[in-house]
């Protein structure tokens, strides 16, 4: 005798549902992962394209500065800097400005917020402004870049 097997419409519905989950899931999954790897590479070419000798550095010195609050809670930074000069001229025109950097620097250091140098562009941000403060100083060359080398934000 033949056993009749009956299946439910809406279990069918609810496989083929699964099925389409799973495949679109898989799929999204695959476009991250391809994704990241993508990035990865580009950062790699972008830091092989960046790669350059360091020039003349001037010590500006270690500060410890409060930061800009908006709450009751005084808080510091306590940071030393290095800044790159584009030739020694340079390096010698910041060693005889040396009061006038560390005042501009500290000027800046006390407009920041201790949120702002905590988001992800925030010292990228303080970098460019002080090297644009500088710069403005300079009667001949320029800033190449400026270094944190010690950064303690509390």
């Amino acid at each position: 005798m033949a056993r009749k097997v009956e299946v439910d419409f809406k279990v069918i519905i609810g496989i083929i549902a699964l099925v389409i989950i799973a495949t679109a899931g898989s799929a999204y999954s695959t476009y991250l992962i391809f994704q990241r790897g993508n990035t990865g590479m580009e950062a790699t070419e972008a830091a092989n394209v960046q790669k350059r000798d360091i020039g003349p550095i001037f010590e500006a010195g270690e500060f410890t500065v409060n930061l800009m609050t908006a709450g009751m809670q005084p808080r510091f930074i306590r940071t030393e800097i290095m800044v790159e000069g584009s030739s020694t001229n340079v390096v010698t025109e910041l060693e005889r400005r040396t009061p006038q950097i560390r005042d501009l620097i500290i000027s800046l250091l006390r407009l920041t917020t201790a949120e702002e140098l905590r988001t992800t562009d925030g010292v990228d941000i303080l970098r460019t402004q002080i090297i644009e403060k500088i710069n403005s100083l300079l009667l001949q060359g320029h800033v190449v870049d400026v270094y944190f080398v010690d950064l303690v934000i509390q």
